[in-house]
């Protein structure tokens, strides 16, 4: 996925997930499975890892998980270089 649409398409996921108006589990899986498989989007991990911080979206963790776990292992791992740790990451996946 271009790095241009990395931060729309974590938005997007993170509203369809945990906005209480858009709840649909459904929905938020079938978008986040073709972002991630047709759209490549875990393949820039760094990119990735920014859109998370800056929108702290760290709830995805999970979800990007089920899809690619090599790549959100690798994504965990460019957030911990930011400054947080493990405890940190599971903390602010609580609080959104």
């Amino acid at each position: 996925m271009n790095k241009i649409f990395v931060p729309n398409a974590i938005a997007t996921l993170t509203r369809l997930f945990y906005s209480s108006t858009t709840m649909n589990e459904y929905l938020a899986m079938r978008t986040a499975q073709f972002y991630i498989e047709d759209l490549k989007l875990l393949q820039d991990v760094e990119a990735v890892a920014l859109a998370i911080e800056n929108q702290n979206a760290f709830a995805l963790m999970s979800k990007f998980k089920l899809f690619d776990y090599k790549a959100a292992e690798k994504i965990e791992i460019a957030l911990s270089a930011s400054g947080y740790t493990e405890a940190d990451l599971n903390t602010m996946n609580i609080e959104i």
